[in-house]
């Protein structure tokens, strides 16, 4: 189906970066924009690449001077999906990833998806769970300064047969205060103009390892604001009453969803995290994955 004013490849030939993998959601991106086919590219390197016809492709057309950008995502079917239109640069990059997230959150039917930031080192992962404005992006930026391995920043998808992470390595979304916090350094000046507060770094730029295969679930943190740092162990109990808060998927799968939430509190222990200094946080996960802390 072809939706007017969206080009086809026959109509023009859109500038294209490689095929990427969001769990079970694999998609190109094009547009007649050379600087956000970099953007695009550059911020999403973390996740594995695919190289076949399968993949949806989200494009961003220029809608004539100062019309902003038309987005749309066109399925491998051949059908196509409006996602916005009139968006300004700073606001096209926001929409991409959001429609990213959604569409690899679709792919989930079986397998819980906690809310949380997920980091690694040797001896496996922890899941570190929060809302929004609770400190993962501001975490996992500071565990990738440490040379920490990155899943995620915000989504965990957990097989419970196996109790592993699957890595989702998209974009750190960081905003104004965890940049403050951390001091991070800005991305290419050129690319600042398609970020308004927040800016999405790969976890790879800010020295992050990162992986392709899932992880060993070693333990789960449930963030909140303190004055100092702490890592308080939870009972199994709370530990699956916090997992059942903090589960993006829990509505959608009901009462199967809930038993892989009790299956993951009995096995995977679980812990309180006062969130101070990021750099003392870490210091207190750094035995739980078998990294170094701080000297």
């Amino acid at each position: 189906m072809h939706v007017p004013g969206v080009p086809h490849q026959s109509d023009v030939l859109p500038l294209a970066v490689r095929g990427f993998a969001a769990w079970g959601f694999r998609f190109r991106f094009e547009s007649d924009d050379p600087l956000l086919v970099e953007v695009i590219d550059r911020c999403y390197r973390d996740l594995p690449t695919v190289h076949d016809d399968t993949a949806h492709v989200l494009r961003a057309v220029r809608a004539g001077q100062g019309g902003g950008f038309r987005v749309t995502i066109e399925s491998p079917d051949g059908s196509v999906e409006e996602c916005g239109t009139g968006r300004p640069r700073s606001a096209v990059l926001e929409l991409l990833c959001w429609e990213v997230n959604r569409r690899a959150m679709a792919t989930v039917t079986t397998q819980p998806v906690l809310h949380a930031a997920v980091v690694a080192g040797p001896r496996g992962a922890v899941a570190l769970c929060g809302r929004s404005h609770s400190g993962k992006s501001t975490l996992s930026a500071a565990a990738a300064g440490r040379g920490w391995t990155h899943l995620s920043d915000d989504m965990g998808l957990v097989d419970v047969d196996a109790m592993t992470v699957e890595p989702y390595a998209r974009p750190i979304m960081l905003r104004p205060g965890g940049r403050q916090h951390l001091g991070t350094a800005p991305p290419p000046t050129e690319h600042l103009q398609f970020f308004p507060e927040e800016w999405f770094v790969p976890a790879s730029e800010l020295g992050a390892a990162v992986c392709s295969e899932p992880q060993l679930l070693v333990g789960i943190g449930f963030l909140e604001w303190h004055d100092n740092a702490l890592l308080h162990p939870l009972s199994r109990a709370e530990t699956l009453h916090d997992l059942t808060v903090h589960c993006a998927s829990l509505a959608m799968q009901g009462s199967a969803g809930f038993a892989q939430l009790e299956r993951i509190a009995r096995s995977v222990p679980g812990y309180r995290v006062g969130l101070g200094a990021a750099v003392e946080v870490l210091d207190l996960l750094a035995p739980l994955v078998g990294a170094a802390a701080t000297q």
